[in-house]
């Protein structure tokens, strides 16, 4: 499932300098690529290039006998076998550990390297003086990969779409340019991917998101069996120790498949010493004990799976017999694109492996093989296709001007990223001591903009000479449930110097304030309040209020002596959903991943009081969304509302909430601890957006 209009289908657009930039166009550089970069493959709309294979038989019969075909899975295995695991926690190198112990591959999934913590310091583990280089390489080692997992950990359905595209593509900027490997995989943090007030449209935007950044396998547990959203997912056979090895494990793993069903079965999803039974991971090393070494499967890291199978389901393959030899034209995405260098095999059915004289592909390797009584080879990438060698990042920061200097790479790359009128503007300047080549620029941009991912080419780029290359944008249609928050922009750029080498270059435009018709901003808060107390009930002190009483500036409590209306400041609210009215503005508490202090309230069942106003043009009913259980009281107009209707008159209206965000047992880890989700709707579903939310005075 796509939004309409998300992704150009593969129809290049060419780059258009603005007037300021013409000075700076081209000094001493080849000509930017103007014709188009090749066709594209499949739902992430990746780059495509052809291969020509030819495979010689001793005889001419033995050639038309012959049937090429992509293998579903890498050497043609049935299924593949991995490891997740979750968060940045030093735990994590002792499921590295364990699984190299029983040559077991898997995927980390990370969040910005710059901070970890220990469910348990059992483990014995000390971070290192320099973690974010020195745990990821470790993780790495035995043929490991890294995955994102968004920068903070936040509840993704509750940001912003700014904010949540920030969390999604700026992982996969921090994680390779910090760890210098390549990311593909994506997990959701608290595995929470939509709300039920928004009817799917946030999981479809989320997902378009990790298209635009790059990623296309999402390795959770049967992501798609309800859902055809085109990425690639996984299939649980333990989730942080429930049940390993028993039952379902032995159903789901043994059970007889079709030929194209080719999943990947996954151990997750925490370094838990609580979960595998003692600070060597006993319980982990059974489940590898029983499940290692069988030679169907394929012990692999979800970024080679994911690259594999988007390889095997979206190239495309045609056969030609010209005498004893099979010639066959192949169209594969381009590795810079599936960011990972997997082989693709082929099987040769009809002769026998001994007719079979060579297999070549002129600019790749090939290896050849056995497989049964058949014939069966790996395709390489071309040979100057290969792996990025090299990562870093450009930041250009907030208000800098066009006379900004660039910030490069270790291979002599500048790039200073900018916002224009018009679009986005990059800057390339070559400060090296040799030429760069194959220059590709890949433009990804967060969800205002309807055309998601723009390219563009630079042959050369000679010794001290400059480029500017201009990504002209156009608004989505329904752009006003989009444009929020800060925007962040990304230009990722693929160049050849000494090495193949990846700079990023990132800015982040001025924040913008939602349209009025979102609740967001129309709300004083009055709280937390606490639930848990003997001698304080949040529902009796509510109700004068609640009944249409003026508010007060501030009220006696006994727990801090007074309390006053506040509103949470627009540099902490702007992460948030424009339809979530803040009240914490932070749904994860100090005891995890270290947040705001600020917003840490010690008790369950909390309360807050809202006081809004509506301003409608005229008299209408209109229906509120929002969470039942949470919304224990609704006025309008000093009148008690039983269900979800409004009826608006014309002008101001008076709109008050007692609202629980948690529930009565407490929770630190809920997406409604960020605030109190409110939206209008017409009678046919849509948005109201002839109304406004105003906060009225302060009380």
């Amino acid at each position: 499932m796509y939004p309409a209009g998300s992704w150009s289908n593969g129809a290049y657009k060419p780059m258009v300098c603005l007037p300021w930039l013409t000075a700076l166009s081209i000094l001493g550089g080849s000509a930017a690529n103007a014709s188009a970069p090749g066709a594209t493959l499949g739902p992430a709309s990746m780059e495509a290039y052809s291969q020509t294979i030819l495979v010689t038989f001793k005889s001419e019969a033995a050639a038309r006998r012959a049937r090429l075909r992509i293998a579903p899975l890498y050497h043609d295995f049935r299924a593949a076998f991995s490891t997740r695991m979750d968060d940045s926690t030093l735990n994590d190198l002792v499921a590295a550990q364990v699984m190299g112990e029983f040559g077991q591959k898997g995927t980390f999934y990370l969040n910005n390297l710059k901070g970890w913590y220990q469910d348990s310091p059992e483990t014995g583990i000390v971070l290192p003086k320099d973690p974010a280089t020195e745990i990821p390489r470790l993780l790495l080692a035995n043929g490991n990969s890294i995955g994102g997992h968004t920068l903070t950990h936040e509840f993704l359905p509750a940001l912003s779409k700014n904010a949540a595209f920030r969390e999604i593509m700026g992982v996969r900027v921090a994680l390779e340019s910090g760890a210098a490997t390549p990311v593909n995989s994506f997990t959701y943090p608290f595995v929470t991917f939509q709300s039920a007030e928004r009817g799917g449209n946030d999981r479809a935007d989320l997902e378009e998101m990790l298209r635009r950044s790059g990623f296309y396998q999402l390795a959770e547990h049967r992501y798609n069996t309800d859902w055809d959203s085109g990425l690639q997912d996984g299939i649980f056979i333990t989730l942080d120790n429930d049940g390993a090895g028993g039952a379902y494990s032995e159903s789901v793993l043994t059970e007889a498949r079709c030929e194209a069903d080719r999943p990947i079965f996954l151990v997750a999803m925490h370094a838990w010493v609580s979960a595998w039974g003692a600070p060597g991971f006993p319980k982990l090393a059974a489940i590898y004990k029983r499940w290692s070494n069988r030679g169907d499967w394929w012990y692999c890291n979800q970024n080679q799976y994911a690259a594999y199978r988007y390889q095997a389901l979206h190239s495309r393959l045609a056969t030609f017999v010209e005498g004893n030899t099979l010639r066959a034209e192949l169209r594969r995405p381009s590795p810079l694109d599936l960011n990972d260098w997997t082989p693709l095999t082929f099987t040769v059915k009809g002769p026998a492996r001994v007719d079979v004289a060579s297999v070549s592909c002129a600019g790749a390797d090939t290896k050849v093989f056995s497989l049964g009584e058949s014939c069966a080879f790996d395709l390489f990438h071309d040979a100057d296709k290969g792996p990025v060698g090299a990562y870093s990042e450009s930041v250009t920061p907030p208000g800098a001007g066009q006379t900004h200097p660039a910030t490069g790479s270790g291979e002599g790359l500048e790039a200073l990223l900018q916002r224009t009128d018009g679009g986005l503007a990059l800057r390339l300047h070559n400060g090296g001591a040799r030429p760069l080549h194959d220059i590709r620029v890949v433009f990804r941009l967060p969800l205002l903009w309807q055309d998601g991912v723009v390219r563009n080419e630079v042959e050369t780029l000679e010794c001290g000479s400059s480029v500017t290359l201009c990504a002209p944008l156009t608004q989505r249609p329904d752009a006003a449930s989009y444009r929020d928050g800060a925007e962040y922009d990304v230009a990722q750029v693929d160049f050849v110097g000494a090495r193949r080498a990846r700079l990023y270059a990132v800015c982040e435009s001025a924040p913008k304030e939602p349209a009025p018709f979102f609740a967001r901003a129309g709300f004083w808060i009055l709280g937390p309040l606490p639930g848990d107390k003997s001698n304080f009930d949040p529902g009796a002190f509510s109700k004068p209020f609640m009944e249409g009483r003026p508010p007060e500036t501030s009220y006696a409590v006994h727990w801090v002596g007074s309390i006053a209306w506040k509103m949470l400041q627009p540099d902490r609210a702007m992460i948030l959903d424009p339809d979530i009215i803040p009240t914490s503005g932070r749904a994860n508490t100090p005891d995890n991943y270290p947040g705001d202090a600020s917003v840490f309230f010690p008790h369950k069942n909390v309360h807050y009081l809202l006081y809004g106003r509506i301003v409608s043009p005229r008299g209408q009913i209109v229906r509120a969304i929002f969470r039942r259980e949470s919304v224990k009281r609704l006025s309008l107009n000093g009148q008690m509302i039983e269900g979800d209707e409004l009826d608006l008159r014309k002008g101001d209206n008076d709109v008050r909430v007692l609202y629980a965000p948690s529930p009565a047992v407490g929770s630190p880890f809920d997406e409604r601890n960020y605030g109190c989700y409110f939206r209008l709707v017409d009678a046919k579903g849509r948005r109201a957006e002839d109304v406004r939310f105003v906060r009225p005075d302060r009380p």
